[in-house]
């Protein structure tokens, strides 16, 4: 934990400021307002505005429009707020950056928006009886080789020269401080596993309604299912603390991890509203620790730990200690 530390100290002391800090706060409330009690009527019922966009968006077949316009809003806020507290506007005048911005915020949005295409050639073309399953296992799979695909050309073509791809080293690299952070996330976990919001999302698998926990020949389902939902949090470590951090580094240096925070953040809107806002905060410090690390090899160990604790917690509450 004493490089963790160190790298925590380096950033508070040289690149913090308690102003980028309370205005992200204000950023984080708003949107939190407008996702979970700002209601406005829709359809008969009432809905988030949020939500209601979503859906408009949904209809209107316009889902990466809505998306990349997701996405970008909070990254552009966070690079913006950057540039005033800290008076450093030059990244914005750098072709590089602007390019970055929108093939990054483009490259999520369709990773996004893959799951869809994905869903809806298979309801039209097959039948069966795992359908949910089939869809859930191919989308995971599809949007996952798209961004690492995508990525990679762009690595191969601009930055191979220049770093490792995104963060995938291990030099000097020691695995037992992450292994201690998920120590420290069992309790929490735990805790929140007894709540009726995070058991209305967790476990991810309950959304699988051909499977039945009590049959043991869909056990092989439940397996490949949370294999690969781990996986997804793997490609997801690498687009924002990889990508979105080491690709931006040369241009704009230790200023893109708030922003990356910020974005991170927003793609958590349809969880419940605390693993929202501790989105902000673990991204922030996986990124202080990509940034200096140059890996992400440890922000992987924890993010797919926590993702597999927090399954394994609401799978226990639910079906065991109901």
């Amino acid at each position: 934990m004493k490089k963790i530390i160190q790298y925590l100290n380096k950033f508070y002391t040289t690149q913090f400021s308690w102003i980028e800090f309370i205005i992200a706060l204000f950023f984080l409330i708003g949107f939190c307002f407008f996702r979970y009690y700002h209601y406005i009527p829709y359809n008969g019922g009432k809905i988030s505005l949020l939500t209601s966009w979503w859906y408009d968006a949904y209809f209107a077949n316009n889902k990466f429009g809505f998306h990349f316009i997701l996405y970008a809003t909070p990254l552009l806020v966070g690079y913006l707020v950057s540039s005033i507290i800290h008076k450093e506007w030059h990244f914005w005048t750098n072709p590089k950056f602007l390019f970055l911005v929108v093939f990054g915020v483009a490259v999520f949005s369709f990773r996004t928006n893959i799951s869809f295409y994905i869903k809806d050639f298979l309801d039209q073309n097959y039948t069966y009886e795992h359908l949910d399953w089939l869809k859930s296992i191919t989308t995971t799979v599809g949007r996952g080789l798209f961004l690492f695909v995508a990525l990679y050309i762009y690595w191969f073509v601009v930055d191979r020269k220049n770093q490792p791809f995104y963060g995938f080293t291990t030099k000097n690299f020691d695995t037992k401080p992450y292994f201690v952070m998920l120590l420290i996330m069992v309790p929490l976990i735990a805790a929140a596993s007894t709540q009726a919001d995070f058991l209305t999302t967790y476990p991810r698998v309950q959304k699988l309604l051909s499977l039945n926990i009590e049959v043991s020949n869909h056990w092989k389902h439940f397996a490949i299912y949370e294999f690969l939902y781990g996986l997804d949090f793997f490609t997801i470590e690498f687009f924002f603390r990889g990508f979105m951090i080491l690709a931006f580094v040369g241009i704009v240096g230790p200023r893109a991890i708030i922003p990356m925070a910020y974005i991170y953040f927003v793609i958590h809107w349809n969880k419940p509203m605390g693993e929202l806002i501790s989105s902000f905060f673990g991204g922030s410090l996986l990124g202080v620790i990509a940034y200096y690390s140059k890996s992400i090899i440890g922000g992987i160990i924890v993010h797919v730990g926590i993702a597999w604790m927090m399954e394994i917690g609401a799978f226990i509450s639910k079906y065991f200690f109901p």
